[in-house]
């Protein structure tokens, strides 16, 4: 079988594969929602909730775009900073495509016409960004989600992956620093020095994912507060904020799906389910769902509108007036 026959059908498998996923989730949410106790038509939205929501979603990004373009400064990169966070916004798009991989690609395309960035290094850098990000929400769910009990026991005692995960980009940071000193004795001084993001740097990466975990948190518990009489926003926080980390990360981890779709509401309709029980919510897998769903709702409007807004708003600064710190050829 040739290269071009084996892409063409791992793509469609990646394609049926997502397919089954969604239609499975979509099958489970109709069959909740379907119930005969459960009335939409009463439910009752508190829409100026629903903004502030999106725009805490946009800030929680905001934590992970800075960090991103913090990483292409410590590899030298001559970028500026809104030239860096518009491109991380603008490539948020590129998730909405199975596998991912569009979100780098979008960087990669958009740095190198804007700032006459090397792909390698925005390639590295951002899938460091990317690994950090999940990182920071697997370890908020391994401390919040086995004591809170916001999923079964079967999940939420299976923590070894989460912590695996959660240890992922500052062990593959010194593996690849360590590779990299190799690769440079061979290749001379004089070699084009290889991305290797500082340890101590991919650490801080920790603190600016789980800041935007925090605030993501934030915006469920808004989101909640929208759909839910008498529930404030920072009610049981915690638990907000451990279930939406979990249903992110794990929406992540779902590839073939594009935007972690079905999966990650999936997960949260779980998560959510016991808190709405516990407050006394008539149907409250339902009114979880519904939750799920009108998250995913309002942070996709955010996302597409602020994306559409900055790709319009081209950086006016050219790259070379930038000066990126410089490093070592090979430190």
């Amino acid at each position: 079988m040739s290269q071009q026959k084996r892409k063409h059908l791992w793509l469609a498998v990646k394609t049926l594969f997502a397919a089954a996923i969604v239609l499975g989730v979509a099958r489970y949410f109709a069959r909740i929602l379907g119930d005969a106790k459960f009335d939409l038509s009463h439910l009752t939205i508190r829409w100026e909730l629903l903004v502030p929501a999106g725009l805490l979603y946009l800030l929680a990004h905001a934590c992970w775009a800075t960090f991103w373009v913090r990483l292409l400064h410590a590899e030298g990169v001559r970028v500026s900073w809104y030239t860096g966070i518009r491109a991380y916004y603008v490539s948020q798009l590129g998730k909405y495509v199975p596998g991912k991989a569009w979100v780098i690609l979008m960087r990669m395309r958009m740095l190198r016409h804007d700032a006459h960035a090397h792909p390698i290094a925005v390639a590295v850098t951002a899938t460091y960004e990317t690994l950090c990000s999940m990182a920071a929400g697997a370890l908020v769910g391994v401390l919040l989600l086995p004591q809170l009990g916001v999923l079964p026991v079967e999940v939420s005692s299976k923590t070894t992956l989460l912590i695996a995960m959660a240890a992922l980009p500052v062990v593959l940071g010194v593996i690849n620093a360590l590779m990299v000193r190799m690769i440079a004795r061979r290749r001379g001084p004089e070699a084009r020095r290889l991305p290797a993001p500082p340890i101590f740097l991919l650490a801080q990466g920790l603190l600016h994912g789980a800041c935007g975990h925090c605030l993501l948190g934030l915006s469920l518990g808004l989101t909640v507060a929208a759909l839910v009489p008498g529930v404030g926003a920072t009610d049981d926080y915690a638990v907000n904020l451990g279930a939406n980390a979990i249903s992110y990360v794990i929406g992540f981890v779902v590839i073939v799906t594009p935007g972690g779709l079905g999966a990650r509401e999936f997960v949260l309709g779980l998560a959510l389910t016991p808190r709405l029980a516990a407050a006394g919510v008539n149907q409250p897998a339902a009114l979880a769902i519904v939750i799920a769903l009108m998250l995913r709702l309002v942070w996709t409007i955010a996302e597409v509108l602020l994306a559409l807004a900055v790709l319009f708003i081209h950086p006016t600064v050219p790259p070379h007036h930038y000066h990126a710190p410089e490093r070592p050829p090979h430190a």
